[in-house]
């Protein structure tokens, strides 16, 4: 039988998200969630890898070295950006073409690039008063939110909407719809579909 297609979750912050990818691909007959490498200090995530049986690992400061070699000691197929915010080196694409994915809390191109990340974009859509936003899934290249996008799913803002109402509404998106993106991808990869 053919072994599961590995995915490796990078995070920055809470891992919100990674929770919610992991829990999606718990029992995935074709995809399999091997752990969690965070770039800062995380103890309740490790603690939740070890509760999952998942490898978990701290690379503070940023150390793309280690990472990449754990990402090879576990045989890793995919890299998913879940809230990570260090830049992607090209090293680390050359190791993975078309093979590290990630999530924008906005419909990209607009309200993208370096700096680009959390509360800030949502403040930059309400600051706009633009009158729908979403998410943007994406593969990683050199330059910051512009590879290739698979997907992107919106949600309409109200005038009653305020910057945390936003925030929720993106939030609940990423939860729907990043999890069976990447399963989307990932059996594409796999000729699955």
């Amino acid at each position: 039988m053919k072994r599961p297609f590995n995915l490796v979750l990078f995070i920055s912050g809470t891992g919100s998200n990674a929770r919610n990818i992991v829990t999606y691909f718990a029992k995935h007959e074709h995809i399999a969630v091997l752990g969690i490498i965070s770039s800062k200090e995380n103890p309740a995530i490790q603690e939740y890898c070890v509760d999952n049986q998942l490898f978990y690992a701290k690379c503070t400061p940023w150390d793309e070295h280690e990472a990449l070699r754990l990402l090879t000691h576990h045989a890793c197929d995919l890299i998913v950006l879940a809230g990570f915010l260090r830049k992607i080196s090209a090293v680390l694409l050359s190791q993975y073409p078309n093979r590290i994915i990630n999530i924008h809390p906005s419909l990209l191109p607009r309200f993208g690039g370096a700096g680009m990340y959390g509360r800030r974009v949502h403040e930059a859509v309400y600051a706009s008063q633009a009158t729908e936003t979403g998410i943007t899934i994406h593969l990683v290249n050199e330059h910051y939110d512009e590879g290739r996008i698979l997907e992107q799913h919106r949600c309409q803002i109200t005038p009653s909407d305020r910057i945390e109402t936003i925030e929720e509404k993106v939030h609940e998106l990423e939860y729907q719809c990043f999890p069976p993106a990447i399963e989307r991808y990932c059996l594409s990869l796999q000729g699955r579909l």
